[in-house]
């Protein structure tokens, strides 16, 4: 089982209407908000909380002021259930721009989203294989080595994001290898080759390019569920 959705945080919703939701966060993601000066930010990132518990309610059952949660030692969290269910889920979120989406599945995932990365080319030529670099070069023209970019670097952060230990993980350890459509990918680690994931990829307006990973091979990701929590 892998589901997957996608909200616009940046529109829709007011800054009053945002702190409706404010009283449910958990008490971390809240201490986080009141940290933050700009209104902006701080609406999107209760929203961006807001659309995962809603998730997750849909999910599980469990409803937004009795979840709870735990975080491994790089920050990534997990939702902790009741001792009578007998399967666990996973999930991971990610945000850029307009965006936020989320991956929920029975086994790990990791999802990332991204917009737009300055210097792609030189950032790709510092921190991807060789082999990627060179893919993404071989593009016909601008526009086409930046969305292939994209493509990479989402597949890289979901990738370590599915693996779970953080940003330890240099992106040039590992590399990405597609399949003939272009569209699903493994990943093989550079050194060993003994870990394989499963991963694919999609463009939301044609201008965010979002990445799922899963241990399991994906069948289809293209089905995203729009959400629209403020209307609920």
């Amino acid at each position: 089982m892998l589901h997957c959705y996608y909200m616009n945080v940046n529109c829709g919703c007011s800054f009053e209407q945002s702190q409706a939701f404010y009283k449910d966060l958990p008490e971390e993601r809240k201490q986080r908000i009141d940290r933050m000066k700009n209104p902006a930010l701080a609406k999107k990132k209760i929203l961006t909380w807001a659309f995962l518990q809603d998730v997750l309610h849909e999910e599980t059952g469990i409803v937004p002021s009795k979840q709870r949660f735990v975080y491994n030692a790089a920050g990534r969290p997990a939702l902790l259930l009741p001792e009578n269910r007998m399967q666990g889920i996973d999930f991971n979120l990610s945000d850029s721009g307009d965006y936020a989406v989320i991956a929920v599945g029975d086994c790990q995932v990791g999802i990332d989203i991204e917009y737009k990365k300055k210097n792609c080319l030189a950032v790709a030529k510092r921190c991807f294989c060789r082999e990627e670099y060179e893919d993404i070069m071989a593009m016909a023209d601008e526009s086409e080595q930046e969305r292939r970019f994209l493509q990479y670097w989402t597949t890289k952060e979901a990738y370590v994001k599915y693996e779970g230990s953080g940003l330890g993980i240099p992106l040039n350890s590992f590399r990405v290898i597609w399949d003939s459509d272009k569209e699903s990918h493994i990943i093989r680690n550079v050194g060993e080759g003994t870990e394989i994931a499963y991963g694919q990829n999609l463009f939301l307006d044609e201008k965010y390019c979002v990445s799922v990973y899963s241990k399991d091979k994906i069948q289809n990701i293209i089905h995203m569920v729009q959400r629209k929590i403020w209307e609920r």
